[in-house]
């Protein structure tokens, strides 16, 4: 129960399917493109995105559908799958967040990551998520970063995981991730295992900022 509720919130939305051009270094990349999109993505005002994510754990895996949506001041994911009532709903606000799963329970916390720990001791990244399903790299430093011919992130390696984008699609104009993987390797394990999280986006729309 305790691993379903931590899998239900690996997510953060938005995605894309443009086929990926070859790889270049960093350096190699013309910082006018990628700068061009990384203040695109940062004027999305509201969002709503729906799409599939699949966990796996060592041996144990589950898979999810998703559907969520957010502004500025909040965010509110769905998730449908196999954890207990099969429906685990999540809001979050400058108050807080609730988590509620399909039986009516309820956790609070600050943040995401405050509530989890009550339930379950795995390390997800969930705020730097919500930046590598953009394909941008969270804040902070990161220790590699591979992109494609038009500026767009193949590959990243950030604060032990590694994250890469085998498939992008054009949203209105924006081109977005709509196949990534994040892994990393949890040695603290009595033999180590291997968290893996496939997302796969079906839809997104959005809303920019006025003026």
């Amino acid at each position: 129960m305790k691993r379903s509720w931590v899998f239900a919130l690996i997510w953060i939305p938005l995605a894309g399917c443009t086929q990926l051009a070859g790889t270049l270094s960093e350096s190699a990349v013309p910082r006018s493109l990628w700068q061009e999109r990384q203040q695109q993505l940062e004027t999305v005002s509201t969002w709503n995105l729906r799409g599939r994510l699949a966990v796996r754990v060592g041996s144990q895996s589950d898979n999810f559908s998703f559907v969520w949506q957010g502004n500025s001041n909040s965010e509110e994911l769905k998730l449908f799958g196999p954890f207990g009532g099969g429906r685990l709903h999540i809001y979050q606000d400058a108050g807080g967040i609730v988590l509620k799963d399909g039986s009516g329970q309820e956790l609070q916390g600050k943040t995401a990551d405050e509530v989890l720990s009550v339930v379950s001791a795995w390390p997800i990244p969930f705020m730097q998520m919500s930046y590598w399903v953009r394909g941008l790299p969270a804040p902070g430093g990161h220790d590699s970063i591979g992109f494609d011919y038009v500026g767009r992130v193949r590959s990243l390696t950030q604060n032990g995981w590694k994250i890469e984008y085998s498939e992008y699609r054009a949203f209105d104009g924006i081109d977005l991730p709509k196949r990534m993987a994040i892994t990393t390797w949890l040695s603290d394990q009595e033999y180590g295992e291997t968290v893996s999280v496939k997302l796969s986006i079906g839809s997104w729309v959005y809303n920019f900022k006025s003026g």
